[in-house]
């Protein structure tokens, strides 16, 4: 008997066919829910918040702030996406709130998207700006951070 011949029987029988449960990704892991649950976890976002509002409250007013670099208009709804962290947050954990780790270039003028390379950065005329706040906040890296820090960026500092 064919498996064709076997299935058409086994389901003449009444017995239907088994189904198959459909599994989709879950959007976020179990593992990454409980880790967002975590009181460090929301604490390190509250204070990210509270970062970007004084920067805001500094930088701007009711009806925007100016880029850094050109001084085109930024309007206030687009704050927080010009302010460009100096060390990423990411790999910067310990100072991603310091208060001198930003700049505030606009990403319509396209400032924002040229501190992204050394090269291009140190070309900026608000470079200097940046390599005084780079400065202070290098000496405050823990040990364990400074492997992150590029021959390329520490050169340009040293040149400044």
């Amino acid at each position: 008997m064919t498996y064709l011949e076997q299935r058409r029987k086994f389901i003449e029988d009444g017995r239907p066919l088994k189904e198959k449960k459909k599994y989709s990704i879950p959007k976020k892991s179990a593992k990454r829910i409980e880790k967002e649950k975590s009181s460090s976890v929301v604490k390190e976002k509250e204070n990210l918040e509270m970062w970007f509002k004084d920067i805001q409250m500094k930088h701007f007013t009711e009806f925007g702030g100016s880029c850094m670099e050109c001084g085109s208009h930024i309007p206030l709804k687009y704050a927080r996406h010009s302010t460009a962290h100096l060390l990423p947050k990411k790999l910067f954990k310990s100072v991603a709130c310091h208060p001198l780790n930003f700049l505030v270039l606009g990403a319509g003028c396209g400032c924002h998207a040229l501190t992204d390379r050394v090269d291009k950065f140190v070309g900026m005329k608000i470079w200097p700006e940046a390599a005084k706040r780079l400065k202070t906040i290098i000496p405050l890296l823990p040990f364990d951070e400074l492997k992150y820090l590029s021959g390329q960026l520490m050169t340009a500092l040293e040149n400044t």
